[in-house]
């Protein structure tokens, strides 16, 4: 079964992990940053593939479209956009629908409640003090219309460059911009509204995973006032338990089923998401984009950039073929290492082996010279842009693993048995499916060579 998982909360990331753990499900994970990624991926298997960028709808109709089974809204609960496009694309595709939401928080009698950010600004216009802003980045711009708020706000977002170079253009700086990933605890947030002598706090109703009730405790401790932003709109929606529970017992082929179908967050999995004046996705009987070649690598000349997992598979597999290889990269994992002493190894023994040098240094744009493919795969998104824009400037090939917009070939599931070699794609629309493509092939020809 193949799983896409819209994974923008500590729920997602947890549903995530469990679903990989089980040898029947192809799980595919969706992230809005590079920053939730590298979250992501630090506990996953190789099995599981994470996407990162933030998706228009007709984006998501065609990732839905390239071959998934269920999707699992898991973003967060004030994400009401994000989740209406979901929604409406998984109805254009017929594909079910699952919500994940989070439980809304118990709080107190003692708190201020506000309906939206607007309203909490116009409250803190009534107060004095300093204030502790843990709503995220995203708003923080109307905060600005606080009475002095470059003295008495202090934000405390996510640790990422650009939420901090958009943070400073805000006019929030120095000690006011407190850079920190959280969970946190009832202590760090006391300690955090003492040491910056607040009398209140703005949160979201996050719940339990997002740490809310923790700021409710801190607040009654510290003696500050906590000013609760209200979510935009009432939402039902299934626990994570109950979400893997209905998995579990979901039919295999969820998008064979009655058409517009889409199993929404109620306990009734046959309620349905219309798809009435949705376009059906363009991803489906469309004409083929991606024409596959067959390139002689002999004596060519690849780099790749790149020392984690994306990058150990390209080289494992182009240790296969008759190129020159120059990996570069400030760590080179040891599997890497491995793979290629396992080549030299064959090569001493008589095998065939491509020339492949391993270079642990940061890239430096000279690497490019001469190089005739070359292959971004790093965890840094503006370090892979660089790579394709330099790669571009010099009419070399590239292929950048982290955004398919930015390719100029795609590197495709490869099956090589004796004298044959296919390549399987999904033309960057679904890894899932190219894999399901690559092992239907490996099958085949088994098929054909027992006969």
């Amino acid at each position: 079964m193949n799983i896409l998982v819209f994974a923008g909360t500590t729920e997602g990331r947890l549903l995530v992990e469990q679903l990989a753990k089980r040898a029947d499900f192809q799980v595919c994970a969706c992230v809005a940053t590079e920053y939730g990624r590298d979250i992501l991926e630090q506990d996953l298997s190789d099995q599981v593939e994470v996407k990162a960028g933030r998706l228009q709808l007709t984006e998501m109709q065609e990732l839905i479209a390239g071959g998934f089974d269920w999707v699992v809204d898991a973003t967060h609960p004030y994400a009401t956009a994000v989740t209406e496009n979901i929604q409406a694309a998984c109805a254009a595709v017929q594909c079910p629908y699952l919500r994940l939401l989070r439980e809304r928080t118990e709080f107190g009698e003692d708190c201020i409640f506000v309906e939206d950010t607007e309203a909490a600004v116009r409250y803190l216009n009534t107060t004095v003090g300093n204030v502790l802003l843990t709503t995220g980045s995203k708003e923080l711009k109307s905060y600005g219309q606080v009475a002095d708020y470059q003295e008495r706000l202090y934000a405390r977002v996510l640790p990422m460059e650009q939420v901090v170079k958009s943070c400073i253009q805000l006019g929030f700086s120095g000690s006011h911009l407190i850079c920190m990933q959280g969970p946190f605890s009832k202590e760090m947030n006391v300690a955090m509204l003492k040491q910056l002598n607040c009398t209140c706090m703005v949160t979201k109703d996050t719940g339990a995973a997002g740490g809310a009730y923790e700021k409710y405790q801190a607040a009654q401790e510290a003696g500050t006032t906590l000013v609760v932003v209200g979510r935009a709109q009432e939402e039902k929606g299934l626990t994570l338990q109950q979400v893997l529970e209905k998995i579990s017992n979901l039919p295999a082929d969820g998008c064979k089923g009655k058409k517009g179908q889409a199993v929404d967050n109620s306990e009734n999995i046959n309620d349905t998401v219309s798809s009435e004046s949705i376009s059906q996705s363009p991803g489906r009987g469309a004409l083929a984009e991606w024409f596959p070649l067959f390139v002689n690598l002999t004596g060519k000349r690849v780099v790749i950039v790149g020392g984690g997992k994306i990058a150990r598979r390209r080289i494992e597999t182009l240790l296969q073929f008759s190129c020159q290889l120059r990996i570069v990269a400030s760590h080179i994992s040891e599997e890497i290492r491995k793979a290629v002493q396992l080549e030299e190894g064959r090569q001493t023994a008589g095998g065939s082996h491509p020339d492949c040098r391993l270079l642990e240094r940061p890239f430096q744009p000279s690497d490019l010279l001469d190089a005739d493919f070359v292959l971004a795969a790093t965890n840094n998104r503006e370090l892979n842009r660089t790579i394709g824009k330099l790669c571009r400037e010099k009419a070399i090939p590239v292929n950048v693993a982290d955004v398919k917009e930015e390719c100029d070939f795609y590197f495709p599931g490869i099956i090589i048995e004796g004298m044959l070699v296919a390549g399987v794609t999904a033309q960057g629309q679904s890894h899932s499916l190219a894999k399901k493509g690559s092992a239907a092939v490996r099958k085949a020809w088994k098929d054909i060579e027992n006969r």
